[in-house]
């Protein structure tokens, strides 16, 4: 008998999940993440000079360093070889 079709998708689908716990890839985007972060508590500092809200500034620096954190944490413990 011969093989079933191949679905579409699925073969990217698991190279692309595969992309995710690269090491390299997780660090490129800490690395991102880490300074979207510092950009956004410069904004931050840059709104109270100015006198506007930065409430919204913070919000986003925030989430991002929130994100670096995240994606840091599993790095962090794996052993490097």
């Amino acid at each position: 008998m011969s093989e079933p079709a191949p679905h579409l998708g699925r073969g990217n689908e698991a190279r692309r999940a595969g992309v995710w716990k690269s090491p390299w890839a997780r660090r490129a985007l800490v690395v991102v993440f880490t300074v979207a972060a510092v950009g956004s508590v410069v904004l931050v500092g840059v709104d109270l000079v100015v006198g506007r809200p930065a409430a919204g500034d913070l919000f986003v620096a925030l989430l991002n360093a929130l994100a670096a954190v995240v994606l840091w944490r599993p790095g962090s413990e794996t052993p490097r070889t």
